[in-house]
C-alpha cells in the first residue's frame, strides 16, 4: 500500500525531462533590431558576429531588453579585440563574461538546448502524402528516405 503524502510537483519549467521546450520556425529572423552605433570603429568581426545575431531566428521572442543585452555583448566583443590586438593577450574574466552572455542569448546550438529552445522547420508537406484509410495523411516511406539521407 503506498504511504500518503504530497502528490508530486509538475516540473514543466524546471530542469526535468518533462521541461518544454520552445518551438521556434527556422527561417532567419526579419524583424526590427538595433544598429551597432556609428560612433564606435567596429571590428569586422564584432560587425559579422551581429549580423548573424540579429538574424537568428530565436530572436522574433526577444524583448527590448534581449536586444539591449545583445548590444551590450557586441561591446565586450569590441572591447576584447581592442585588448586582444593592443596587448596582445586575452583577460579570461572578459573571456569568461562574453561567453556566459553568449549562451544567455543562444548563438550556438549547445546554447540553445540548454534554453530548450527548438528550431523547427516549416516545409509544406511532401506531395508523396497520401490518405489511407482513417483519412490521415501518410507519407511514402521513399521520400522520407530520400529526405533524411540529404
Amino acid at each position: 500500500m503506498a504511504l500518503p503524502g504530497r502528490a508530486p510537483k509538475d516540473v514543466r519549467l524546471g530542469r526535468g525531462l518533462s521541461a518544454e521546450w520552445t518551438e521556434v520556425p527556422n527561417t532567419p529572423f526579419t524583424g526590427p533590431s538595433p544598429e551597432l552605433s556609428d560612433d564606435v570603429d567596429w571590428d569586422p568581426r564584432v560587425r559579422s558576429w551581429w549580423q548573424m545575431v540579429r538574424r537568428m531566428p530565436h530572436a522574433v521572442l526577444w524583448s527590448e531588453m534581449d536586444w539591449h543585452e545583445a548590444l551590450v555583448t557586441a561591446y565586450m566583443w569590441q572591447d576584447w579585440y581592442s585588448d586582444f590586438f593592443a596587448e596582445g593577450s586575452i583577460h579570461a574574466n572578459k573571456s569568461t563574461e562574453i561567453r556566459r552572455r553568449c549562451d544567455n542569448l543562444g548563438t550556438s546550438m549547445e546554447a540553445r538546448r540548454k534554453l530548450r529552445i527548438r528550431y523547427v522547420d516549416t516545409d509544406v508537406p511532401d506531395a508523396a502524402a497520401q490518405a489511407d484509410e482513417s483519412g490521415a495523411k501518410v507519407t511514402d516511406i521513399k521520400s522520407r528516405r530520400k529526405r533524411l539521407a540529404g
